[in-house]
């Protein structure tokens, strides 16, 4: 670049405020990440979709949680089973075990 560019001032003030907000992306991501919700509890499926499934607890409250690719077909509506899934926040839960409730 010449010298008298009037532009390479205006592109190089860009570059620090970009690098300037960086670190606080990278910290905002590190929180985000670590910012994870297990949660675990028998639960009645409501219903079944081939990505999601709706559970409701024992207190009445629905969840809708993401599931595995190929497992709706072995979970049946109306029956209770203990589940266990993971939640952050911006993401719908995804669900990490479940088993049929001994009754």
């Amino acid at each position: 670049m010449a010298l008298d560019d009037p532009y390479s001032e205006v592109i190089d003030m860009n570059n620090r405020k970009i690098f300037s907000f960086l670190p606080l992306i990278i910290f905002l991501f590190i929180i985000w990440y670590l910012l994870m919700a297990s949660t675990s509890a028998v639960v009645n499926v409501v219903s079944v979709d081939k990505r999601e499934i709706v559970v409701q607890n024992m207190s009445g409250d629905q969840t809708t949680v993401t599931i595995p690719k190929g497992i709706f077909k072995l979970i049946n509506i109306n029956e209770e089973y203990f589940v266990s899934y993971n939640s952050r926040i911006g993401q719908k839960p995804f669900l990490t075990s479940i088993e049929p409730s001994a009754k």
